[in-house]
């Protein structure tokens, strides 16, 4: 019992002060006095997160995220959140507390995504132990595979919680993500299509990332550019007259945000660079936008994630080979390399490559559309035609519930920005589907935003019933019902467990326990050798209780991992 107090007092002091670093940074970037009312409001909580993120890249650059570092940092949060000024403060956290409770037992979990012992644990471990080592990319393929979720998760690092607050960004996320729709679908400025698009997110992203296990480090910031791809269309296709100067800034912190997420987001800048093409005011104003707050912080993000892409692999943007400068240093991986990391990623997201099999020649499968038919039939027919009927579903009860089977002419919605942006999420999608065809590599969002938006157009032909209020209500409970429905199903089946994922520490998740061995080299760094995945193993830690068969040095106070094959 003491154990899921502490448990949860830990997520919602945390939660808090998440939204202080939130308040903060409106007040440093926007200024004036945060209004609940506000336009602004809506993205606090990922303002929050995103500051807070911003602070983990640079610090730990020179310092570990250990006990020390990050209760001051979240002290600091936590006394932000008092005494910055927001109107009606009292009125946001009682809505953004009433939308936790009813998402909060997502948290409880006993087995955690695949990925997490090979190396989100291990990866954000280390950044809770050590400043950055540079060449971590040449003891495992995951310290390659860069995200900013890892430098957020490392500042939950606290004393008696230790590592089990990690996941607990991913429910942080949905709770922002359900408080900006829920704003945007009762404003009353916004156009009825944006309306029903930000109606379709809310059902279909809670019924369909309900598990928290699975989020990883790839559904989170689904959620997060699904918001802003549906805001910018909002702007320029609806809004192009009311657009303003201050509805751009306060995107841009978040863009950048996304693609320290996740790199495959890249893509997204077009869309964005929608509010520059498709609007002469605002193409006058690129003056000004280039030397503002929000854009300073865009560029600074992104300069310091990639400098830690380039640190831990020699790479600007891992695992894209032609940003690669390994040749150059002894502590980083050449070029070919990552040209075969990236055929290896590419192979196994079009169903060329599983746990147990191999296709016979991967060079020629993913060439072309050679991958297709197999694709189709091992993961369309299964995970993708899934999501598909739940959308589906979604469509149709939505359509039932808030639309009559009649007709009403209207001024079509059709225009050039229309046609414009439709046409950039179709590139995004050809992008997708032709390099990397798994949706946990974007794929929720962009397959949700082109089967949405020609729905949300169709819907607008037809006319609405009364009491929409009403309706939503009856929707929004009927979500969380199955929501967590679905949650207690598999708590209940999580406690039955008898693997080694079996719930022996409630609430907090399984950590098998891994015995290990330690070589210290001449360098002084002491490296950590264990069979199979490393979980919970002290840092930096290698999956082989072999011989280390890799040199380290040390240089201006910086540990180096030397690669052998050179």
């Amino acid at each position: 019992m003491f154990d899921t107090l502490i448990f949860f007092l830990f997520f919602y002091l945390l939660l808090i002060s998440i939204i202080g670093f939130g308040f903060l940074f409106q007040n440093i970037f926007y200024g004036a006095i945060i209004n609940y009312n506000d336009q602004k409001v809506i993205y606090t909580g990922f303002y929050g997160l995103f500051l807070l993120t911003f602070v983990s890249i640079l610090t730990s650059l020179f310092f570990p995220h250990n006990f020390t570092h990050n209760l001051l940092l979240h002290f600091f949060g936590i006394s932000s959140f008092l005494i910055i000024k927001v109107k009606e403060k009292k009125k946001y956290l009682k809505t953004i507390f009433f939308i936790s409770i009813f998402t909060i037992l997502a948290i409880l979990i006993s087995k955690t995504h695949d990925d997490f012992s090979y190396y989100h644990l291990p990866f954000t471990k280390y950044l809770t132990e050590h400043k950055v080592i540079f060449g971590m990319g040449n003891i495992s393929h995951g310290y390659k595979l860069l995200s900013s979720l890892f430098f957020l998760n490392s500042t939950f690092y606290l004393p008696y919680i230790e590592y089990f607050a990690f996941h607990f960004s991913s429910i942080y996320f949905l709770i922002f993500f359900n408080y900006f729709l829920f704003k945007e679908i009762f404003s009353k400025v916004n156009h009825e299509i944006t309306k029903y698009l930000y109606l379709f997110a809310l059902v279909f992203f809670n019924l369909s990332f309900n598990r928290i296990s699975e989020y990883g480090t790839d559904k989170i910031g689904q959620l997060l550019i699904v918001l802003l791809i549906i805001k910018i269309f909002q702007l320029t296709c609806f809004e192009k007259k009311k657009i303003n100067l201050n509805s751009i800034l306060l995107i841009i912190p978040l863009m950048a945000f996304c693609l320290t997420l996740k790199t495959y987001f890249l893509p997204y800048i077009l869309i964005g660079l929608t509010l520059f093409f498709l609007n002469g005011k605002i193409s006058k104003d690129l003056k000004i936008i280039f030397f503002s707050k929000s854009f300073l912080i865009f560029i600074s993000t992104l300069i310091i994630y990639f400098v830690h892409h380039f640190i831990s692999t020699g790479c600007i943007i891992s695992p894209i080979s032609m940003t690669c400068f390994g040749d150059n240093f002894n502590w980083a991986y050449d070029k070919e390399h990552y040209e075969r990391l990236s055929n290896w990623l590419e192979q196994w997201s079009k169903a060329g490559a599983g746990p147990n099999f191999r296709v016979e020649d991967p060079s020629i499968y993913i060439q072309n559309f050679n991958w297709v038919p197999r694709w189709f039939e091992y993961y369309f027919m299964g995970k993708v035609k899934d999501q598909l009927l739940i959308l589906l579903v979604i469509f149709s009860v939505i359509f039932i519930l808030f639309k009559k089977f009649k007709i009403r002419l209207k001024r079509s919605s059709i225009t050039k920005e229309f046609l414009f942006f439709y046409l950039l999420i179709l590139l995004i999608f050809l992008a997708w589907f032709t390099n990397h065809p798994q949706l946990r590599y974007g794929g929720y969002s962009i397959s949700f935003l082109i089967i949405s938006i020609p729905l949300a157009l169709l819907f607008n032909n037809f006319e609405d019933k009364n009491s929409f209020k009403k309706k939503f209500k009856f929707l929004t409970i009927l979500v969380i019902v199955i929501f967590n429905l679905k949650n207690i199903h598999r708590i209940n089946a999580e406690v039955q467990r008898t693997d080694h994922y079996k719930y022996d520490n409630f609430p907090f998740f399984a950590i098998p326990e891994k015995e290990y061995d330690f070589e210290k080299t001449s360098s002084g760094l002491v490296v950590y050798k264990t069979d199979g995945h490393c979980w919970n193993t002290p840092s930096p830690c290698v999956q082989s209780l072999g011989e280390l068969g890799l040199k380290t040095m040390k240089k201006n106070g910086y540990f180096f991992f030397i690669n052998n094959q050179k």
